[in-house]
Formats: C-alpha cells, structure tokens, sequence
C-alpha cells in the first residue's frame, strides 16, 4: 500500500516542474524584448532629440524653440492675390428725410431728391446735398417746382441738375449752382424723362421730341451753352447716353434687333470725332470712364451678360446674371442676385460689396464712389420706411 502512493505521488509533481521551467524561460525572453527595445528606443532618441541637441548647441540657438509649435497665422502669405475690403457707410438723418430717392455720388458729396414739405402726398418737393466727410446736409433753397417731382439728380462739382417732372409726361431739366443758390433752365421736354449723364462741365441726355424722332444733347452747363449733336428720325428707341471726360457713348438701333456701339471722343483741341468699335450688333446700355466700356448683351433683361472693353479693344465677360451696373474711374460696380459687387478694371479682382443676409439695389456709381440701397427691411411693397441708403469709396489697386 505505501509504494502504491509513493508512486503516485512522484507522478503527479513530474508536470508541475515542467510548467514553472516554461514560465521561467517566457520571462527570461520577455526581459530580452524590453531590453532590445530600450537600446533601439535611446538610440532613436539620440538620433532624433540628441544630433538636433548638440546641432543646436553649437550654433547657439535655443533648443526649446524647435519644437514649438508651428502657428499658421505666423506665415507669410501672398497679398497681391487678395482684393482689397471696401467698408461702406450709412446715409443717416434720424429720420429726418425718409425718401432718399436715386442718390448719385460725386467725391465727397451725394445728392437726391426728397419730399422736404411734409403733407399727405408724397411729392418730391426738395433736393439735398449731403457731404460724407462732415456728416452735413444741405436742402438747397430757392427751387422753384412747377410740376410734381423732382427726379433724376445729378452732381459735378458745384452744378447739380435735375428733372421738374410731371407724372403725365413732360417737364423741364433744371440747373443749379451750389455757390450762388441760382436756379436755371436748361431745356423743357414733352414726352418721357431724359436719363442724364454728367461730367465735368457736360451734361449730355438723349430727348424724345416726338413718337419717332430722338436728339442727342450736350449741354455745357457753365457756358449754359446746347448742342445738337445728332437728330434721329424715325428712331428706333436708341439707348440713353453715358458720357465721360473724354468721350461718350450710346447704343444705337436700327429698328430690325440690331444695336450697335456708336462714340463721340472729345480732342484736347476742343473739338470732337466719331469713332467706331466693332463690338458686333448686341450692344445695350454702354457705359464709359473714357478708357473702358462696359455694357450687356441683352435689352430690358433681369440678368444678363456683361461685356467690357478697354481702349476699344476685343470685349471679354465681365460677369453673368448682372440686374444694373454703373461704371466708376477703376471698377465696374453691378448687382446680382440681391448684392453689390465691385470688379477692378485694372486687375483681375472682384469684391462683393454686400452681405449675403441683406438685399441691395444699385443707385449710382462715380468716380471712386458707389451709392446702394439695403431693402432687406422692405417687407410689403408700399410699406412706410426710412429708405437705407449706404455709400462706399473704392480703392485704388
């Protein structure tokens, strides 16, 4: 009986002495590993942390300094290729000329026409100067308004000029001056409204005189001197006229779809030649600074094409879906899609004036400035509200 367990007994121990060798020998492997991958691990730190180390010590630069982070407003970037911000500003009154009607801009000063006798009807009944570097307004005094409104405004200096307009049709064109607070006419009109263009001493409108027959006008308006340019019988509706220090242009139609560029340059001579562009017979609402010509390829469109030549050469597209657009000394400004955008002449830059939360509508634009209205607050058509108008000065490129 006892050899019976002893035996078993030495049976039983036989696996248990092979199970501890074998985790002797795992752990003796495990020490191995760790120990290879201490040495591998310090001799990547020497590489990486130690050589940058002495590097750094040698040259005399901070070690601390290369493994700061890197700030990406820290870098240098490329301003040539971004467009410059154009801030604008409001046109604010405190509620003291709610109508603000067709604000046109020149230099410092912008002028409009508003209701300055307040009654129940809404007429037109003053013209305000406002000048954007005081904050001051002036309503001019001693006008005299025959009819119902006073539309149309524009500024050159100390000459603004205006429509006396009835709403039936008809009316007069008015000169003022701002240093003498004279009122003068310069010409009556019997059927729609002339569109006036005004620079320098020129005032230039193209005037119905009957169903079918349209002069062409230039008025100097310190001279107080007309001229009849040309005399279009049985016109076909050629398009208003946009006149520049150097030169004017117009559309001019020839009663079977075709509209064609037509220009009068002004010589330092005092005297003046047609010349002609071969833009192609799609030619509407040209506008000109004397160096470049701006118009769309489309009549009476909500959203058209607009072209742009410089000095008469071949035009390329300026931009697509355009509503209205004005020309200023280096930029085209136009609206789209409820907003204003600025594009240089002289570069490849546009700039959206305008926030994409607001609504605008273009009112003028002159020399380097831009007038516009926000009607984002326009809820119903005929609601009462103090018109919002902003005005901004374009830069130079």
């Amino acid at each position: 009986m006892r050899r019976h367990r002893h035996k078993s007994m030495t049976t039983v121990r036989q696996p248990m002495m092979l199970s501890r060798i074998k985790r002797s020998n795992f752990w003796a492997r495990f020490r191995i590993i760790l120990l290879v991958a201490g040495i591998a691990a310090g001799i990547l730190a020497v590489i990486f942390f130690g050589f940058p180390l002495v590097e750094d010590l040698i040259k005399g630069v901070d070690p601390s300094l290369r493994y700061q982070p890197k700030v990406e407003a820290s870098f240098t970037h490329e301003e040539e290729s971004v467009p410059q911000s154009i801030e604008s500003a409001e046109l604010y009154f405190d509620k003291k000329y709610q109508l603000k009607n067709e604000p046109y801009i020149d230099g410092d000063q912008i002028i409009f026409t508003t209701q300055a006798q307040k009654g129940v009807s809404q007429n037109l009944d003053g013209v305000v100067v406002y000048n954007t570097q005081t904050g001051e307004e002036r309503l001019l005094e001693n006008t005299e308004k025959k009819y119902d409104n006073f539309i149309c405004p524009v500024l050159s200096g100390n000459i603004a000029v205006f429509l006396d307009s009835m709403e039936a049709g008809g009316g007069r064109i008015l000169g003022y001056d701002l240093e003498t607070g004279e009122q003068f006419l310069i010409k009556e009109y019997a059927y729609a409204p002339p569109h006036l263009s005004m620079s320098g001493d020129l005032l230039a409108f193209m005037q119905w005189a009957g169903e079918e027959t349209q002069r062409l006008y230039v008025y100097n308006v310190q001279t107080r001197e007309p001229v009849t340019v040309k005399l279009y019988e049985a016109a076909a509706g050629n398009s208003d006229v946009d006149i520049s220090d150097s030169d004017m242009v117009w559309a001019e139609k020839d009663g079977k779809g075709n509209s064609v560029l037509k220009r009068v340059v002004f010589r330092s001579d005092g005297t003046s030649e047609f010349e002609n562009y071969n833009f192609g017979n799609a030619v509407y609402g040209p506008k000109t600074n004397g160096r470049q010509i701006v118009y769309k390829t489309e009549e009476n469109s909500i959203s058209g094409t607009l072209m742009i030549s410089t000095e008469g050469g071949e035009p390329t597209k300026l931009a697509e879906g355009v509503f209205d657009y004005e020309i200023g000394d280096n930029f085209v400004a136009y609206s789209k899609d409820g907003q204003i955008y600025v594009a240089y002449t002289n570069a490849a830059d546009t700039v959206q004036l305008t926030n994409e939360i607001t609504r605008n509508l273009l009112a003028s634009a002159n020399g380097n400035g831009v007038c516009y209205y926000d009607i984002t607050d326009k809820s119903t058509e005929n609601a009462v509200l103090d018109e919002v108008v902003q005005y901004a000065y374009v830069p130079e490129t």
